[in-house]
């Protein structure tokens, strides 16, 4: 006989089961499946803490805590190699991040000491978000060039023009040399001094020139080659998470006058139209040398012309083919046999997009044409205009490049003459410069400003802002109304109508 209170108990319990419809068989065997889904709940739960620690065993041998108060970083071999060397296992939980590598030591105080070092340095990388994988400027250089290389077009504006990608590689060849002189060619780029950066444009600018030479560079360009190192750190360094803002170089550029006057010096009317007798009756003429060579002076004389009567970008006068020149549709008769529209296609201009250059320069092309028939140069649609004339170059449809052509340009300018009088006003011409001559000479003829930008493929605003002193110049009787010498006239023309009128 159970006790009076687990009786009780007993007695309370056959009630519950009678009220729900159940006896003590059902009652056990409810008891049963209870226990056994705990027991298979508990032998789960074993299991499951088992099988890491197994696996765990099976990769991480000889496993020690680098520190004793912390168990986010630890020490090992692997079981899964024969080297017995050691390895560095280190754990962020807030970025749930792992970075494991071999400390090349089979020695495990090394091993240890190398693991707290390591831990150290990627424990920070780790806890704000960057690459733990570090590289040197090289390195950094060859990824942002590969990255660039794949985004080349012959279409400006739609990526980097094969040319921008050229200049590219030169403009980050000034920040790796600047490197290189420092003594950072190893160093990391998260341990290069950001302040280091400060330097960098003084650093160029007292660098020897290779062309040019004897004219120091401006300020301008050299603030385009820090611009460009300055966006490879921001586009790689930065967005690749190999450094963070507070690594990013403190560049700084140098001061820019806002002057916007051109930047090249342009020649006199009359010292252009020196050249270009120079080169019809002397330069083209001249005893003594080959067929090959006049017939490379006559093609530079023929630029040269048609690069000052139409203002063309170099690049655009250069990729002019035979199929781009059409005669303007509507004009006059007597006008079709001066005028030429020249086709400048959107891979061929700086602003990607297409249009036409009206210029008087039929006669020339003609005759540039019959210079190269006459002497079997290809001249079919696809032909360049101005092909290359070397020997080994000809009919290759190579078209002239710009080096050789400024080179020969340097050339003339001396043997014509006006070279002391450049000199003397500290100009220096370039091929560019017959794009200046071409606006301030339209300019100054008055042409529609806004017609003018058309045919140049440029901004209103910048033809504006560029040749301002231009419009002050064309507008100077405007200006001078009732002023000066003008106002002298004005009152003797007063006082002779009264005069008159006495």
């Amino acid at each position: 006989m159970p006790p009076p209170e687990e009786q009780k108990n007993l007695d309370a319990l056959g009630a519950l089961l009678e009220s729900r419809g159940l006896d003590a068989a059902d009652f056990i065997d409810t008891l049963n499946l209870l226990s056994a889904i705990k027991k298979r709940d508990e032998e789960k739960a074993a299991k499951e803490a088992e099988e890491p620690k197994e696996k765990a065993l099976k990769i991480f041998g000889d496993k020690e805590y680098v520190f004793e108060t912390r168990n986010d970083v630890f020490i090992y071999r692997d079981n899964r190699t024969k080297s017995g060397r050691y390895y560095v296992r280190i754990y962020d939980a807030k970025t749930k991040k792992v970075h494991s590598e071999s400390l090349r030591t089979t020695n495990r105080i090394e091993a240890l000491a190398a693991a707290e070092k390591l831990y150290r340095e990627k424990r920070d990388k780790l806890t704000r978000g960057v690459k733990l994988v570090s590289i040197n400027t090289k390195e950094l250089i060859g990824i942002y060039l590969r990255s660039r290389f794949k985004e080349r077009t012959s279409i400006p504006h739609t990526g980097i023009t094969y040319s921008s990608y050229d200049n590219l590689i030169k403009k980050l060849k000034y920040w790796e040399d600047f490197i290189k002189y420092h003594k950072h060619t190893k160093t990391k780029i998260e341990n290069i001094p950001p302040e280091l950066a400060k330097g960098f444009a003084y650093w160029i600018k007292e660098q020897p020139k290779q062309f040019y030479q004897g004219k120091e560079r401006s300020n301008e360009t050299i603030n385009q080659v820090v611009a460009a190192v300055k966006k490879m750190y921001k586009d790689v360094a930065v967005e690749e998470k190999y450094i963070t803002l507070a690594e990013f170089p403190n560049f700084k550029y140098l001061k820019v006058q806002r002057d916007t006057a051109p930047k090249r010096d342009v020649l006199e009317t009359e010292e252009r139209e020196q050249i270009q007798k120079f080169l019809q009756y002397k330069y083209t003429r001249e005893k003594y040398i080959d067929d090959n060579e006049r017939l490379k002076r006559r093609q530079f004389a023929f630029l040269f012309t048609i690069h000052y009567a139409t203002g063309a970008r170099n690049k655009e006068l250069l990729g002019l083919r035979w199929r781009d020149i059409s005669v303007v549709k509507g004009e006059r008769e007597e006008l079709k046999m001066i005028n030429r529209a020249l086709f400048i296609p959107p891979e061929n201009s700086k602003t990607g997009k297409g249009r036409h250059i009206v210029s008087p320069v039929a006669e020339t092309l003609e005759r540039m044409k019959k210079m190269y028939m006459d002497n079997g140069i290809d001249c079919g649609r696809d032909d360049f205009i101005f092909p290359n004339l070397s020997k080994t170059k000809r009919n290759q449809n190579i078209p002239y490049a710009q080096p050789a052509i400024e080179k020969r340009l340097a050339k003339v300018i001396e043997l014509s003459g006006i070279k002391e009088q450049l000199e003397k006003d500290g100009r220096h011409i370039t091929l560019y410069s017959a794009r200046h001559y071409y606006a301030t000479d339209a300019l100054m003829r008055k042409v529609d400003i806004y017609t003018l930008s058309l045919n140049m493929g440029t901004s209103i605003s910048y033809l504006t802002s560029t040749y301002s002193h231009i419009t002050t110049m064309m507008k100077s009787e405007e200006i001078t109304q009732e002023q000066g010498y003008h106002k002298v006239l004005a009152e003797r023309k007063r006082s002779k109508q009264e005069a008159q009128r006495d």
